[in-house]
């Protein structure tokens, strides 16, 4: 038998915390996504997509879940001394130059991505 642990309104975040409890080992899956993505009129109707998983695991994926909104998995820079995590911004100025042109003139725009 499962249990739903979550509900999301978005699909793939509830793909996301899917994978996070399947990389701790719980057998979790994913329930209403595609009715979701098909009828996105219905997402609240049915109630959003369930992150299901076993009975005896649902206490644990909870506790993951919590850490998972608290940030516990969020990525951080190489500076070990910085203390709390930082995310990384992987945006450049040309990736954003390359938005605004195609957003204002429809034109698309390569980008170089910044080296490390």
């Amino acid at each position: 038998m499962t249990v739903i642990v979550a509900r999301y309104t978005d699909p793939l975040e509830a793909q996301l915390v899917c994978g996070r409890l399947q990389a701790e080992g719980i057998d979790a899956f994913v329930g209403d996504e595609h009715t979701a993505l098909a009828n996105w009129g219905w997402r609240l109707a049915i109630g959003g997509v369930k992150v299901h998983v076993p009975d005896a695991d649902a206490a644990r994926a909870r506790a993951i879940i919590a850490d998972l909104d608290a940030g516990a998995y969020a990525l951080a820079t190489d500076d070990a001394s910085a203390g709390a995590p930082v995310p990384i911004d992987r945006e450049s100025w040309s990736s954003r130059l390359a938005w605004v042109a195609l957003v204002l003139f429809q034109l698309p725009l390569p980008w170089r991505r910044r080296r490390r």
